[in-house]
């Protein structure tokens, strides 16, 4: 067989140099049904089985993804894209509103509820590296690089996301977006606690415990001053 993909020659099912099959299928709505239910909806991996991993046992699971059980695994930057978009979409669908509550002749509040909602996936995207550095600064003595941080911040964040998403219909039943929204940061808190605490279990829970609070305060203030400069430059 000559692999379609990078003109090597082999025998069997796959191609030894890049693995493609042996045999593609045409491009159609087969093709593209497989696709979406392979990446999304394989009942033995995907988005749905990281989902469950994330809230069975989170840290270990991340634990075991750098260690290389990977193959069940959605891909945790690609999910949180994923995950980032479909927040955006029903938030915007339902016409929430978390600055409702608030007036100033500084800013235009809606305009900015929109700005953020519209860019939403770049902005998780943002923060990730900001957390991960934290992370990493703070917990540097357990030998996980600014990389490997990147990962469990993307699997914690995912995490986050599923909450925040299957929360989005309470707004509507609240008067205050902007106080709601401040509440679902407890939760935030200890989706993170539980994931780091079983991430780093060779450290004793109360070190664990204390750090993660640390990790959490400081990127919240330092998300907090760059989207405020942000928002000063942009708008």
């Amino acid at each position: 067989m000559i692999c379609k993909n990078c003109g090597n020659t082999f025998e069997g099912n796959y191609c030894s140099n890049c693995g493609q099959p042996a045999e593609t299928h045409a491009i159609d709505m087969h093709f593209v049904a497989h696709d979406l239910r392979h990446g999304l909806f394989h009942v033995d991996g995907g988005i749905f089985y990281s989902a469950r991993e994330l809230f069975s046992r989170p840290g270990h699971a991340v634990r075991d993804y750098l260690e290389g059980k990977r193959i069940q695994h959605y891909k945790p930057i690609s999910m949180l894209i994923v995950l980032a978009s479909f927040y955006g979409l029903f938030y915007h669908a339902l016409g929430i509103n978390i600055f409702n509550a608030k007036t100033d002749h500084l800013f235009d509040y809606s305009e900015i509820n929109e700005w953020i909602i519209h860019h939403f996936s770049i902005i998780t995207l943002l923060i990730l590296p900001i957390a991960s550095l934290t992370s990493f600064l703070i917990f540097r003595k357990q030998g996980y690089n600014f990389t490997e941080h990147v990962i469990l911040n993307s699997f914690y964040s995912c995490q986050k996301l599923w909450v925040r998403i299957f929360t989005l219909p309470l707004f509507l039943l609240v008067k205050d977006s902007g106080a709601f929204m401040q509440w679902l940061l407890l939760p935030d808190l200890v989706l993170m606690l539980w994931c780091y605490m079983q991430f780093f279990n060779k450290l004793p829970k109360a070190k664990v415990f204390f750090l993660t609070l640390l990790v959490a305060v400081i990127t919240l203030l330092l998300v907090a001053i760059i989207s405020t400069v942000i928002l000063f430059l942009v708008l």
